[in-house]
């Protein structure tokens, strides 16, 4: 689709990229209504082309969505790996599947993100994204009766700006939509580490679980690798996807700024 200021095209299998007509188009000219809408119907929405963002205009795009959610280190997070890092997010390995906010009991509705520098193509550190209300639509009955039965602990040290211990189930509906949605985050075995226990369980039936989402949330139906650019502005719907990152390949820089938005 076309506009004066813009064209879209659906990504596969979900997301809707937007690319800019011209480098002088800022994001915030697109209608609020029309930018929340993409989100709700595609999942996130990827603006490519578009003047490039300060932390400033950044912060100005994410209130027009919803309130900051803000941290010790306030609202903007930089994303970059540090040879200090005492988190598995400020390193170059693999960051597992989650969900923001959990931990802290705020939950973003959105998640907005700005690649100030990508990394070399085929370095990885690719965001990872499982559209887990797609892979519950794709579940056999059996699947969905035990995972709306199933309620999990997770819990780690606070080393960073978050920590401590939560039970979620596996299945919440989404708080706009109503539909259902995946609440499944895996352990981190990394600095840092976040364990899972289930209630009722053996240690080897959650090994089980696990090693069964680890694949479900990888199936290529409901599964993205992006494949950051300098300049790329994503906006994800916290509470329908899952996100991650791949490790990279070999040591890159790659700096991503990101703010939750409630």
């Amino acid at each position: 689709m076309k506009n004066q200021g813009w064209q879209t095209r659906a990504l596969s299998p979900f997301g809707l990229e937007v690319i800019a007509a011209a480098t002088a188009t800022g994001p915030e000219e697109i209608p609020t209504p029309t930018l929340k809408g993409w989100i709700a119907s595609d999942r996130y929405v990827l603006l490519r082309g578009f003047a490039q963002l300060s932390t400033e205009s950044m912060t100005r795009l994410a209130l027009t969505l919803g309130k900051t959610l803000e941290w010790e280190f306030g609202a903007v997070n930089e994303l970059v790996a540090k040879p200090d890092a005492k988190n598995y997010i400020y390193t170059t390995g693999r960051v597992p599947f989650h969900w923001d906010g959990a931990f802290i009991g705020k939950i973003p509705h959105y998640i907005l993100f700005f690649c100030e520098v990508a990394p070399p193509e085929h370095s990885g550190g690719e965001t990872i994204f499982c559209d887990g209300a797609h892979l519950l639509r794709g579940a056999t009955p059996e699947q969905r009766a035990s995972w709306r039965a199933t309620s999990i602990t997770y819990s780690t040290d606070k080393v960073v700006h978050y920590g401590g211990s939560f039970t979620s189930p596996m299945i919440a509906p989404h708080p706009v939509s109503g539909e259902e949605t995946l609440r499944f985050a895996e352990p981190v075995l990394d600095l840092n580490p976040v364990n899972l226990e289930i209630p009722g369980r053996t240690p080897e039936q959650r090994d089980a679980l696990v090693d069964e989402m680890a694949k479900l949330l990888r199936k290529p139906e409901y599964f993205v690798a992006h494949q950051w650019r300098a300049g790329d502005v994503l906006i994800a719907d916290n509470h329908a996807l899952l996100h991650g990152r791949n490790a990279f390949v070999h040591a890159a820089l790659r700096h991503i700024r990101r703010i939750n938005i409630l």
